[in-house]
């Protein structure tokens, strides 16, 4: 859970961050090295990341060296985008579903994103990130092609719309567990992994073996 232990640190390390940086004017590398030197000739200072990219490939990405915690920032856009969707989608499933197995996905993604995404909402304001308080545009030009169909029809659409989305949720969570700056955001990232990984393998798993399968089971 993404607690308020982890927001209130967070907003210290930025608050004594930009202390530091009205009050240094020599930019201090993040190892505590000695503070780099703009460079005579007009380029970017010795010493720095950016005056490394020239000759090295793996330099640090020029968002990053601009803002350290852009992959946090864009983690919880990313994140929070997919859930709301995931909510969307799966609020309509259990109305319109004909499968009892597709109407139990559509609440497990209801609950499970409604959670995750209270959760997203603490850290995008520790983080000063805008999240959109209606779903996206993706999540109602979705809603367009899901109205139009009815049973198995509409079974078959809402689920692989399902899995398609979660699986992108999967990856957004793997990169902030592996890259995530912030460490309450990352620590959150890595124990939500496992749950958000079997969400996309229950809903692979109906768009694979047939959304009535589960039910003629019974």
């Amino acid at each position: 859970m993404f607690s308020r232990s982890h927001i209130l640190s967070f907003a210290v390390t930025m608050l004594l961050a930009g202390m530091a940086g009205a009050q240094t004017p020599q930019t201090q590398p993040p190892g505590g090295g000695s503070p780099t030197q703009p460079d005579s000739r007009g380029g970017p200072p010795s010493g720095s990341p950016q005056g490394d990219m020239r000759g090295n490939p793996g330099a640090v990405p020029q968002d990053q060296m601009m803002d350290p915690y852009a992959t946090d920032k864009d983690f919880v856009k990313s994140a929070a985008e997919s859930s709301a969707v995931e909510v969307h989608l799966g609020k309509i499933a259990q109305d319109k579903a004909s499968s009892d197995s597709v109407k139990e996905l559509g609440k497990r993604m209801v609950e499970a994103h409604t959670h995750t995404s209270e959760q997203l909402k603490q850290a995008a304001e520790a983080l000063n990130v805008q999240v959109p308080a209606e779903p996206p545009r993706k999540a109602k030009k979705a809603e367009d092609k899901l109205t139009k169909l009815s049973g198995a029809d509409f079974d078959r659409a809402y689920v692989k719309m399902a899995a398609d989305e979660q699986k992108q949720t999967v990856k957004q969570f793997e990169r902030e567990s592996k890259n995530g700056k912030v460490t309450g955001l990352k620590d959150f990232a890595a124990k939500s992994l496992p749950a958000e990984q079997e969400r996309q393998k229950q809903a692979e798993e109906l768009a694979k073996g047939g959304t009535g399968a589960a039910d003629r089971q019974k």
